[in-house]
């Protein structure tokens, strides 16, 4: 196998000589944030502020590895990465990007990138990837690139440093194994980004990926979804067909909400985890399988067995390796992060200048109890983002009353079950539903609102103006 750093005589040679950084990007602070920072760390740093002048600069010197933006004018990152031509001295590519979602990651490591980066980045963590990249012996070219145990990350994972070492440590120890892993969390902690962090750090990052979503097959049809069917099984089988399995076969293969199948699927896939094989439904031909099984659920799965819905064997061989996810509620020293990479995503995917957020915004967001975790969170950040007015993000601009969660339960109540369907309504009756809870304290209303008292206190003149009793009410609240 070659390596995309040069022949293994040259590259023995070179390891003791200065390495050589081509750093890309349209921003020329980043691009010399980077350059000036690899300058002053040993390393020959070149720059360019485009694909189309990254070629160029490969034509005219060799370098090492690229680290490039993914979104520029002219020639982005990932067609910089297709038109460089893999083999002896292409140099290993790393992208930069606010843009993290699970395929492009695939997309982008699948086309040859050693390494994926989402913005915000810590830079010291970046060289360190960097450092990391350098010092791998040898790397696949694009068709054959497997993601090392301890090497590169993807970057679709967010949060504090700290949880995050913790749980690539934990991941980087399973990856290189066959086992199976369960993953166990509430709706919308990030379940299915742990499980494909899993399979492109493992050594089948090179094969299929294929997610299944179990709750949207009806239980009938989960057998013939999942292992396929013979011509003429059932009414309506009128082909051969394969199954999920069957394509996943090499790679790895996540059962999402594996809480909401059949009995009778169950009974099928134990067997397939204890004898590698599967017949198709209808069938006789034994299918040999290689594939690595993740299941997640947001149930308690000891409820679902006790309750004879899921069988207590079937969950012993898949809960090899347990990983939990908790609640963003528990884990809020991530939000910050959170807040920093979905405020600067959805600034880039709807071409707006940089939202930097106010202290006084992260402190509200830091107090609510998110329910709905980081996928609340993250539709949270994209109304700021889309509907903000100024140069930052404050308070206001998150508009957390409207959020129903939590401490605003008893207040969502009453609002779903209220004739007046409109936003408008629905934000004037958690108001004042507030200010009755809190007798009148418009201080301790705001806060628990997530707004300012000044825009409770808009908000009270607007309804005064439409003929509600407000002064009435407060009146009465306060008593």
């Amino acid at each position: 196998m070659k390596s995309r750093f040069g022949p293994p005589a040259a590259q023995h040679e070179r390891s003791q000589a200065v390495r050589r950084l081509l750093v890309v990007d349209d921003h020329a602070s980043i691009r010399e944030l980077l350059a000036t920072w690899a300058r002053n760390h040993g390393y020959e740093a070149g720059t360019a502020a485009d694909g189309a002048e990254a070629l160029a600069a490969l034509e005219r010197q060799r370098y090492d590895l690229v680290i490039s933006d993914v979104r520029m004018p002219g020639l982005g990152g990932m067609e910089l990465l297709r038109r460089m031509s893999p083999g002896a001295g292409t140099p290993a590519v790393v992208l930069i990007t606010a843009f993290g979602t699970v395929d492009e990651a695939v997309q982008a490591l699948h086309a040859g990138a050693l390494d994926y980066v989402t913005k915000p980045f810590n830079v010291e963590e970046l060289f360190t990837r960097v450092e990391t990249a350098l010092a791998t012996p040898e790397v696949a070219p694009a068709a054959q690139l497997a993601v090392t145990p301890s090497g590169s990350r993807s970057g679709l994972l967010v949060g504090a440093p700290e949880n995050l070492r913790t749980l690539y440590a934990l991941l980087d120890q399973v990856a290189p194994s066959r086992c199976t892993v369960f993953i166990s969390g509430p709706s919308g902690v990030g379940k299915e980004l742990v499980a494909t962090e899993l399979h492109l750090r493992s050594n089948r990052s090179s094969r299929p990926f294929v997610r299944v979503n179990c709750p949207a097959i009806p239980k009938e049809l989960q057998e013939s979804e999942l292992f396929g069917h013979e011509k003429g099984a059932f009414t309506g089988a009128n082909r051969q067909r394969e199954g999920k399995f069957f394509h996943a076969n090499g790679g790895t293969i996540l059962l999402d909400e594996i809480s909401e199948t059949s009995l009778a699927f169950q009974s099928k896939l134990l067997r397939v985890l204890q004898e590698r094989e599967y017949e198709r439904v209808g069938g006789n031909e034994t299918i040999r399988l290689d594939v690595r099984l993740v299941a997640t659920s947001n149930r308690n799965m000891a409820e679902v067995v006790a309750q004879g819905k899921f069988r207590e064997d079937l969950f012993y061989r898949l809960n090899v390796v347990p990983i939990e996810m908790p609640p963003l509620g528990r884990r809020r020293d991530d939000i910050p992060y959170l807040v920093e990479h979905f405020v600067r995503r959805f600034c880039d995917e709807n071409a707006r200048p940089a939202l930097p957020v106010t202290d006084a915004a992260m402190s509200a967001l830091l107090e609510r109890p998110w329910s709905g975790n980081v996928r609340q969170l993250q539709n949270v950040c994209e109304r700021a983002v889309v509907l903000a007015r100024g140069t930052a993000l404050d308070r206001d601009d998150f508009m957390l009353h409207l959020e129903i969660d939590g401490r605003g339960a008893a207040a969502a109540t009453a609002v779903v079950e209220s004739p007046e369907k409109t936003v408008a309504g629905m934000e004037r009756q958690l108001i004042l539903r507030m200010l009755r809870e809190t007798h009148a304290n418009r201080t301790e209303a705001a806060r628990r609102l997530g707004i300012s008292v000044r825009t409770l206190r808009n908000k009270l003149n607007e309804y005064r103006a439409l003929g509600v009793d407000v002064d009435g009410l407060l009146a009465h609240a306060a008593r």
